[in-house]
């Protein structure tokens, strides 16, 4: 240093031989910055100044100093060992002065300069690197090389969420400290942050007096120490906001902080706040960017599956128009897919196989997974091999099933495909059952005119579009499904049911059709025993209909005629069958003949019928005997076809209280067993009487 140079030259000239010690610094902590050999380093301790000159003069009897106080936080103090130094003119003391003044000012200068020039690099820093953490830790080092007094800092951020000051970047502490969290208010920071005042403290007990209000757990964290020595805290403005607190603590070093450091910290604390909000504009901006990227990437991926919708929507309505069938639109599938596809027809209770043979599913499996609300596509595992089954509905009418292998699982392409494969099956689907419609619309129309007894022979002619002939015996079938339906699931319940009669009696010659809730279906062979096979394979056909639909059925076979004319006669006693089932409310099939003496009454009212019966039975009905023996007593008679033997053993009585009641029932009826006509009467009353109750129940 040029200025110290120039003081010792001063005094080895004025003060030959004379010992000194140079102390410079601040008046509580001044350092040695020269010493002549020899002489025992001793801090000097000076009385207060009261001379208004820039420097004093204090004599002791052994040494005497020579001080000037350049600024509050700096002194320069000369220890001159030497028991009178007073003879020296008081113009080189001036002189003296001076010389200190210069290098005071070198002294302030070249710290300024220093720390001018490490503001600077901490300016540069701040474009250097956007990692916050990495940034805040540069900017709290360089602030700790600038204020020298300091050894630790940290930056806590204010968490709006939690309203609580957050450690976000330490430097000389342990990681721990992250987790020394403060409320507002609570230790030094936290008043800092409410006040936003500045905080200077250069002892220990300073510092812990301001430890108030802390929490259980920092008051557990504060005294695992260890203390700071001296502290400076600040708070950490961006613009008009105060985002957290800046703080540079000392634990080892012994020099004390002054206001200067106080200024040198809130400048660093404006670093501090740019590096946050360059962070924190930085990590938008990359979200920003990140999220533009997404969508972009989601805009792309939406585009290819439209794309995709529109290329399989477009290929397989092409097969739709030009008629190729569900089956070549399987196929067509299976190729865009690279899977192997199957479908279910329920309509038709057909299978359309994909690229290669695979196993048959039941329509009652299938069906089983979309039975309550279920309909959206399920993930299941059949003969140990793993499907997707995606159904094909019409508002709640199940009308097929793609059945999709999985081999590996599906992806979004795939699954998109699926989709707009089933749009256009149900489509396919719907423009079938409106041809199917034109179709039946069409045959009922035929056999119309021929119950109309209209010319046979023109009607055979336009009757061969419907592959049907007249043969040796000709009989007519309906069947009829109760019940309100939703649109499509009566035409699908009649599909299905006409369809296992067409695939059943494919060989059959037989014209066949469905309209509103019925089925008609009229046959013609040529050998009696084809009619008994026909009644035999439509019994099975209904039952296992009603097994899979689970829903009512009325059906009704006409006797089979051998002319022509009586197909009108054949339809009539099949409708006669069905009212039958309805008043009897029993689900089934029949022949007209099985209703046997009850064709009489078809027309009668049920409430005819219990009249009747009542006029009958009445009479066995009295307080004094028990009317429901002789009324069981009597009903199990003719169910017994008269044998008294067989009565009395089903009765569990003796044959003469057998024969007393019988005696008693012909005196209250007013009637003989021996007479044929009552007997016929009565006969007639009990089986009416079975059939009154079977219909009840």
């Amino acid at each position: 240093m040029q200025n110290l140079i120039v003081l010792q030259s001063f005094l080895a000239e004025k003060l030959p031989g004379i010992p000194y010690q140079i102390w410079m610094g601040h008046p509580d902590s001044m350092t040695l910055s020269y010493s002549t050999p020899q002489i025992e380093t001793e801090r000097p301790l000076l009385p207060g100044r009261s001379s208004e000159k820039p420097y004093f003069f204090f004599q002791n009897p052994d040494k005497a100093y020579f001080s000037t106080e350049l600024d509050k936080d700096f002194q320069i103090t000369i220890c001159l060992y030497d028991r009178d130094v007073s003879a020296l003119p008081a113009t080189d003391w001036e002189v003296l002065s001076y010389i200190c003044s210069g290098m005071y000012f070198q002294e302030i200068h070249q710290p300024l300069k220093n720390d001018l020039e490490k503001m600077v690099d901490s300016l540069q820093i701040l474009t250097a690197t956007l990692d916050v953490n990495e940034l805040l830790s540069k900017i709290i080092q360089i602030a700790l090389t600038v204020i020298p007094a300091g050894d630790a800092g940290v930056f806590r951020q204010f968490d709006a969420e939690n309203q609580q000051l957050t450690p976000l970047t330490v430097v000389g502490l342990p990681d721990g400290y992250l987790r020394y969290k403060t409320r507002l208010g609570e230790n030094v920071s936290g008043k800092v942050f409410i006040d936003k005042r500045p905080r200077l403290y250069n002892s220990t007990a300073d510092i812990l007096s301001e430890q108030t209000n802390l929490s259980p757990e920092n008051v557990a964290f504060v005294k695992k120490g260890p203390y700071a020595n001296r502290m400076i805290i600040v708070p950490v403005w961006l613009d008009d906001e105060c985002i957290g607190t800046l703080a540079i603590l000392q634990f080892t070093k012994k020099r004390s902080f002054i206001d200067r450091d106080v200024k040198l910290l809130q400048g660093f604390s404006s670093q501090v706040a740019i590096a946050f909000h360059n962070a924190k504009l930085y990590k938008e901006s990359r979200l920003h960017l990140e999220e533009s990227r997404q969508l972009s990437r989601e805009l792309d991926e939406k585009n290819q599956l439209f794309q995709k919708r529109i290329n399989v929507h477009e290929t397989l309505t092409q097969l739709s128009l030009t008629n190729k069938g569900i089956q070549k639109m399987i196929s067509e599938i299976n190729r865009i897919l690279g899977r192997h596809v199957d479908y279910v027809d329920f309509l038709n209770n057909d299978n359309s196989p994909g690229r290669r043979p695979s196993p048959s599913f039941p329509f009652e499996t299938i069906a089983h997974y979309f039975s309550g609300s279920q309909k959206s596509a399920v993930s299941t595992t059949l003969s140990n091999q793993d499907y997707y089954l995606y159904p094909i509905f019409i508002g709640s009418v199940l009308l097929g099933c793609m059945i999709v292998s999985l081999s590996h699982p599906l992806s979004q392409m795939d699954i998109v495909t699926i989709e707009q494969s089933g749009s256009v099956l149900a489509l396919e689907m719907v423009k079938n059952i409106s041809m199917t419609e034109l179709y039946h619309k069409k045959a009922l129309t035929f056999f119309t005119q021929l119950l109309e007894k209209q010319d046979y022979e023109a009607l055979l002619a336009s009757g061969l579009p419907f592959n049907f002939k007249i043969n040796t015996y000709t009989f007519v079938c309906l069947c009829e499904i109760p019940g309100s339906f939703e649109p499509y699931e009566v035409e699908a319940r009649l599909q299905r049911l006409l369809s296992k009669i067409n695939q059943r009696l494919s060989a059959i010659n037989k014209l066949t059709f469905g309209f509103h809730n019925k089925i008609t279906l009229l046959f013609s062979v040529n050998e009696n025993a084809e009619v008994k096979h026909i009644i035999s394979q439509l019994e099975t056909i209904v039952r296992e209909w009603l097994n899979t639909d689970q829903h009512f059925l009325y059906g009704g076979i006409g006797g089979a005629y051998l002319n022509v004319e009586e197909i009108a006669k054949s339809y009539e006693e099949a409708q006669k069958t069905i009212a039958f089932l309805i008043n009897r409310n029993q689900s089934g099939l029949i022949s007209y003949e099985e209703i046997g003496i009850n064709r009489f009454f078809l027309n009668q009212s049920s409430q005819d019928i219990e009249k009747f019966t009542e006029e009958i039975f009445l009479p066995l009905r009295s307080d004094h005997i028990q009317s429901s023996d002789l009324e069981t007593t009597l009903m199990q008679y003719v169910a017994c076809n008269l044998s008294a033997i067989d009565t009395a053993k089903k009765l569990h009585i003796h044959i003469n209280t057998l024969y007393q009641r019988l005696k008693r029932i012909e005196e209250r009826l007013g009637l003989r067993f021996d007479r044929q006509e009552d007997m016929l009467k009565i006969q007639l009353a009990c089986h009416l009487k079975n059939h009154l109750s079977s219909f009840k129940s």
